[in-house]
């Protein structure tokens, strides 16, 4: 005959199951979260890419959108003076507007030929949006300037020096302020003791 648990028994088996039961939802509970994967660094938003609005100058390429108005419309080129010659209004100061600043001078130009202009300035090839790197780099070359561009990050662009290179004697040539020369300290940025020097448009970094 099968022997039946007494009351006691399946008082402490049934309080054996509550407690189990406790102890595997407090398990659950106390888990570890699973870690979040490692931020790439290089999808960051750059803030200061956003900062400061671009500015038109010499070389660039404009595509000037004049709505319903395709005889008005098309490419423009910013001349080394920083004029440009936009249709019916004649030569604009484009150099050192933005885009937006420079659909509004034309849209006031157009307004006694066209009733109310709608006009967009969009810029189609950043031409003046470079710096050069001469010498002995790995790489020289002309380079596209990015936002905030500075000479350690020009010199990575261009590969680094070579060994025959004398970093102590580095120039940076600025075409704008009559041609001055920056002498940038390399070992002393690189070990944080002297800022990083932004570049500009135009700039030539001479590595003898």
């Amino acid at each position: 005959m099968r022997k039946l648990a007494s009351p006691r028994g399946r008082g402490c088996w049934q309080m054996g199951g509550a407690m189990c039961a406790a102890l595997l939802l407090a398990g659950g509970c106390a888990k570890t979260p699973a870690a979040l994967p490692p931020v790439d660094p290089t999808t960051q938003a750059d803030p200061a890419a956003s900062s400061a609005p671009y500015q038109i100058g010499p070389g660039d390429t404009l595509e000037v959108l004049v709505w319903r108005e395709e005889q008005l419309s098309g490419p423009v080129q910013v001349r080394s003076d920083g004029m440009a010659t936009i249709a019916l209004v004649g030569d604009v100061r484009a150099a050192g507007q933005t885009p937006e600043a420079l659909a509004a001078d034309i849209r006031t130009g157009l307004a006694r030929f066209v009733d109310e202009p709608h006009v967009v300035v969009r810029v189609a090839v950043t031409g003046s949006r470079r710096f050069y790197i001469v010498g002995q780099v790995r790489a020289p070359g002309m380079f596209e300037m990015r936002a905030d561009q500075t000479f350690l990050q020009a010199l990575a662009m261009a590969g680094g020096f070579t060994e025959f290179a004398d970093r102590n004697d580095v120039r940076i040539i600025r075409r704008s302020g009559a041609g001055a020369t920056i002498e940038p300290d390399y070992d002393a940025i690189v070990q944080g003791e002297a800022p990083d020097l932004r570049l500009e448009p135009g700039d030539t970094i001479v590595v003898p």
